[in-house]
């Protein structure tokens, strides 16, 4: 009887390696890159709509795809800031939903912490309400309220830069 005790055993041992090779960890911080499968504008997004956006190519892990190209991936719009005077860009955040693969869930989130605007207007802002006060007075502080700020414009197949926030096994 020992001697099926010990050959139990072994392959018990001998399975439990079989699924650890099986399953590969997404460690944190591997960076997943989406595309936007939709156009999404500040000025029509509500906080609650869904985004839907895809894996733009395989995110590979010691030499496995852990996650395929293509792989449907959804957001909800959580917080909207519209553009506003005095040259205040607009602003949203979205907050990414988990992505399954093989029964697991990767949280995923985004690397940058928004999408960031070149040649912001608030300068011009600045100096129409200095060069408007040195000119009127204090009516001329009003010359930067007619400088708004710029939407945010996503386009269809733009990309989101996005990372595992922590490690995760995947079968």
């Amino acid at each position: 009887m020992k001697g099926f005790e010990k050959a139990l055993a072994g392959l018990g041992t001998l399975a439990a390696a079989a699924i650890c090779l099986a399953s590969t960890t997404v460690p944190s911080g591997t960076e997943v890159d989406l595309k936007f499968d939709q156009a999404v504008s500040s000025k029509h997004a509500k906080v609650g709509d869904h985004i839907n956006l895809h894996v733009a190519s395989n995110v590979v892990v010691h030499g496995h795809t852990v996650i395929p190209a293509g792989t449907r991936v959804t957001g909800v719009i959580a917080t909207v800031n519209k553009r506003g005077r005095f040259g205040k860009n607009a602003k949203i955040r979205i907050a990414i939903n988990p992505v399954s693969v093989h029964g697991a869930k990767i949280a995923l989130e985004p690397r940058d912490k928004g999408k960031e605007f070149k040649g912001s207007k608030t300068d011009k802002a600045a100096i129409a309400s200095g060069a408007g006060l040195v000119l009127l007075g204090p009516i001329g502080l009003a010359g930067g309220y007619f400088i708004a700020g710029k939407p945010v414009n996503i386009k269809r197949g733009d990309p989101l830069r996005t990372e595992v926030t922590r490690n995760v096994v995947v079968p």
